[in-house]
C-alpha cells in the first residue's frame, strides 16, 4: 500500500471519528445537558468492549475481517454546542470491510436483516441513486450505540462509523479530555484502506 493511501485512511478515521462525536453528542437523548435522567458512570475498556462486540458482528454478517478498528472519545455537548462541564463523554469507532463492488449492496442487506433480528432500531437504509452504492443505519436502544455502514468511493469495501451514548467518566479516568484515537485492544495486521466514504 502506498504512503499517499495510508495517509488518506489516516485523515478519514480522524475526521470521521470527530465528525460521528460531535453528531451522536449534540443534544438528543444521550445529551447531559437539559437531561431529567442521571447518566451512568462507565470505564472507557467497558463501552469500547460493547461497541467492538457489535462491530465485529457486522463483519461476521457481512463474512468478511473487520479491519484497522480505531476508537476515540469526546466531550458530550448540548444541542447548541456547548460542552458538558461534568467531564461527560462518548465513543465513536471506526472500521474498514473489505467487500468486492458487486457484493456490498447485499452485504447491506444481511448486515441490515441481522439487526432487526437483533431487535436494533434502523434509522436509515437507502440505496443511492446510482444502483450500485448505499448505507444503513441503526441503533440499539439497549446500549445507546449507533451504527453507519456506507459504500466508498473506491468502491473496495464498506466503512462502518459507531458511537455510543453519553456517560460520566470512571475513577481515575478522564476520556472528554483524552481526545486520543485508539487502537484496537487486539491490534489488526490488515493492511489499511484509502478510501474515504462516500454518500
Amino acid at each position: 500500500m502506498s504512503f499517499r493511501r495510508h495517509k488518506a485512511w489516516q485523515r478519514t478515521v480522524v475526521f470521521s471519528t470527530l465528525l460521528f462525536l460531535t453528531a451522536s453528542c449534540t443534544g438528543g437523548p444521550s445529551s447531559p445537558l437539559g437531561k431529567d435522567e442521571p447518566l451512568e458512570t462507565k470505564p472507557v475498556a467497558e463501552v469500547a468492549a460493547q461497541a467492538e462486540a457489535r462491530a465485529q458482528a457486522a463483519a461476521t454478517a457481512a463474512g468478511v475481517s473487520l479491519e484497522s478498528w480505531r476508537f476515540g472519545a469526546a466531550p458530550c455537548m448540548g444541542r447548541f454546542g456547548e460542552t458538558a462541564e461534568n467531564g461527560s463523554w462518548s465513543l465513536a469507532g471506526f472500521a474498514h470491510m473489505w467487500v468486492s463492488a458487486e457484493d456490498q449492496l447485499p452485504t447491506l442487506n444481511r448486515i441490515r436483516d441481522m439487526w432487526r433480528q437483533q431487535g436494533y432500531e434502523i434509522t436509515q437504509d437507502r440505496t443511492f441513486d446510482d444502483g450500485t452504492r448505499g448505507d444503513i443505519s441503526m441503533r440499539d436502544s439497549e446500549t445507546g450505540i449507533t451504527m453507519s455502514l456506507t459504500t466508498n468511493k473506491n468502491r473496495d469495501g464498506l466503512a462502518l462509523i459507531l458511537g455510543s451514548a453519553c456517560y460520566l467518566p470512571a475513577a481515575g479516568e478522564d476520556p472528554a479530555n483524552d481526545g486520543e484515537v485508539r487502537p484496537p485492544f487486539q491490534p489488526s495486521a490488515a493492511p489499511d484502506s484509502a478510501s474515504d466514504s462516500d454518500k
